[in-house]
């Protein structure tokens, strides 16, 4: 029988399971790893996520990073309390690291066989787990499998949490392969199951990366494997408005100029790497993003670099340093100025690119 508490709901309890093994003396199958700093209402709500998962072989791991030991403790007594036999433990960080260290120190003695990063402000419907998990054993070269996602727009203020507006993220197969992903971040942690084998072929993540490092670890484990679509929406994805206080704010909205930073600089790292097969992973990585871009404006109907949401000085200046490494990629300068006919002439370059 569930029971509720604080207004949250909790499923009856699964197996019992202590310090990471379960009652048959074995690792649970997935290590979720939530990631929290000083967001005590949005933890609850988080956990409660994981409990009420269908699929209950799990170990969640509560890392708090370098945030008031007690608001947490207090959280995960509640859960505990609600479900006494679940596999719940926490790692208490005396300082701040960045969010991939974070969950490089809860992966380290990781041995289940999957793993996934539930932030501290996301959820899961309920058939989450056991949907993914299905999916990544059937499909056994995959390094990940990734959900449809919707977006959730909430208002926090003063403790409290409520929706406003629900949206479906934009996602399929094609933003899930290298070529896709290469020029943005496609889809949030919440939505991706990864096998744990990913940590020793491909290594952990990038713990000097602030932000994006979820991304920058995307690309090296879809060389290693495929990421298959389930087209089904069990992650939901949480950002505040404008007028929530700025504590509950995610990273990347509250931090939209270090998002932008961190990319530079990866990009830059990237085009200082020696070309594979002739493919440079920076210039790789600034033409699709232009690309991106450039259909963004379209889909808003703008046909001189404007747009909402589109950043037409960054783009030229990009473009530009481009411009001067290789003549070649002159034609997403002029896809900049004639948009129609510059999708066309990239998407081309891009098929050169990959050999398709």
């Amino acid at each position: 029988m569930a029971c509720k508490r604080s207004g949250v709901q909790f499923p009856s309890a699964p197996p019992f399971v202590f310090g990471g093994l379960n009652y048959h003396g074995s690792m649970p199958a997935v290590t979720v790893v939530m990631r929290t700093f000083e967001r005590p209402v949005m933890l609850a709500r988080a956990i409660a996520s994981v409990q009420n998962q269908t699929f209950t072989d799990w170990e969640l791991v509560v890392v708090n990073n370098g945030g008031d030991p007690a608001p947490v403790d207090s959280a995960v007594a509640v859960a505990r309390q609600a479900q006494p036999s679940c596999s719940l433990r926490v790692i208490h960080l005396e300082d701040r690291f960045g969010m991939e260290e974070a969950s490089n120190r809860a992966l380290a003695s990781c041995a289940s066989e999957f793993f996934a990063i539930h932030d501290d402000d996301d959820s899961w419907r309920e058939g989450f787990l056991g949907r993914a998990v299905e999916v990544a054993r059937a499909n056994v070269s995959a390094a990940a499998v990734v959900t449809g996602v919707t977006k959730i727009v909430e208002t926090y203020r003063g403790g409290k949490v409520w929706p406003v507006a629900y949206e479906n993220f934009y996602l399929d197969e094609g933003r899930l392969t290298y070529r896709g992903m290469i020029g943005n971040n496609t889809f949030p942690p919440i939505a991706a199951l990864f096998r744990t084998r990913l940590l020793s072929e491909v290594g952990m993540f990038d713990s000097s990366l602030p932000v994006l490092g979820d991304w920058e670890f995307n690309l090296r484990a879809v060389n290693v494997g495929g990421f298959v679509y389930v087209n089904e929406r069990l992650a939901n994805y949480h950002t505040r408005t404008a007028d929530s206080d700025r504590a509950a704010g995610n990273s990347i909205t509250v931090g939209e100029d270090l998002h932008r930073d961190v990319k530079l600089r990866l990009q830059d790292r990237w085009l200082a790497e020696p070309s594979v097969n002739g493919v440079n992973k920076g210039l790789l990585s600034i033409s699709a993003q232009a690309l991106l871009d450039i259909d963004e404006i379209r889909r808003h109907g703008v046909a001189n670099g404007g747009g909402e949401g589109v950043d037409g000085e960054h783009i030229a200046h990009r473009t530009a340093e481009i411009i001067a490494l290789r003549k070649t990629w002159r034609r997403v300068a002029r896809a900049l100025r004639h948009p129609g006919h510059g999708v066309r002439a990239v998407k081309r370059l891009m098929r050169r690119v990959f050999g398709k």
